[in-house]
């Protein structure tokens, strides 16, 4: 059972089409998604991403992004990403700590938007 996934950076796609599984770093650990994952919105940590399709398995590295899962499956946003046999460039790490509260806010208010997106509200409310 597979779902569609896209990797993309600010310069480009790096990655469209239809995968089983993937797995990347969060800043609680390492993830893994099947199809049929919970829709959220999450903080994407700097590592390696492992997608599998079939038999076949890719590894790309990616810089601190984002990635959501929805309905129609996983996009995940990052500032660098590349294949992780041929590095292009050398990403300098980045301290854990630097920005973290800036990312969970920004997911938080992704997330909350995406919860509420959905709901009828009253029309006095507004």
């Amino acid at each position: 059972m597979s779902f569609s996934l896209r990797i993309a950076t600010p310069a480009l796609d790096v990655f469209s089409g239809t995968v089983d599984y993937v797995s990347l770093n969060t800043p609680d650990g390492r993830a893994g998604f099947l199809r049929g994952a919970l829709p959220r919105v999450a903080v994407l940590s700097a590592g390696i991403i492992e997608i599998t399709v079939g038999d076949e398995k890719i590894s790309l590295y990616g810089a601190d992004g984002i990635f959501s899962i929805s309905s129609d499956g996983m996009t995940i946003v990052t500032s660098s990403c590349y294949d992780s046999e041929q590095p292009q460039q050398e990403i300098e790490p980045v301290d854990s700590n630097a920005g973290r509260q800036e990312r969970y806010a920004k997911a938080r208010i992704a997330s909350s938007l995406i919860k509420m997106k959905g709901k009828k509200f009253p029309e006095e409310t507004f």
